[in-house]
């Protein structure tokens, strides 16, 4: 039931993670920087479990909730790193982020709270598919909304 949206997650996933990973080299703004990592951050734990739900890892529960826990504190940190409306031409984000900044927090709350949810759900494997669906589904409503591209 998850599998064509979970592939389209992975698959942006890496893109993403790929395309951060050139872009990092030219930015010159250190809050820029900072938040560029960030996301790359987010992108890796990500993986992880993507890894896991698609068997080219092995399920580790641990290491499963480690990476939620991963994701939570990020999606913590995200508003601090965001505060300063920094720009560089490698920015990714949108200036209307800054307008709608408490928006932008609260969908940042939400990853906080799908991730905590998540945890509580997560008993095998199996239970990868839905939780990566929820958490990329709150990683595609901030994104399409204050990331460029």
């Amino acid at each position: 039931m998850f599998k064509k949206p979970i592939l389209g997650l992975m698959f942006a996933t890496g893109i993403g993670a790929a395309s951060l990973a050139l872009a990092h080299g030219a930015v010159k703004d250190p809050t820029v920087m900072k938040r560029m990592m960030l996301m790359s951050s987010m992108a890796e734990n990500t993986k992880i479990l993507g890894q896991m739900l698609k068997s080219q890892t092995p399920f580790d529960q641990v290491q499963a909730m480690a990476a939620l826990d991963a994701l939570s504190d990020l999606a913590q940190k995200t508003p601090e790193a965001f505060k300063i409306p920094a720009q560089d031409p490698k920015s990714e984000a949108k200036s209307t982020l800054w307008d709608e900044f408490d928006t932008f927090t609260a969908l940042s709350d939400d990853l906080m709270q799908a991730t905590a949810t998540a945890k509580n759900q997560l008993k095998s494997q199996t239970d990868l598919g839905p939780i990566l669906a929820t958490i990329g589904g709150q990683c595609k409503a901030c994104h399409s909304k204050y990331r460029e591209k």
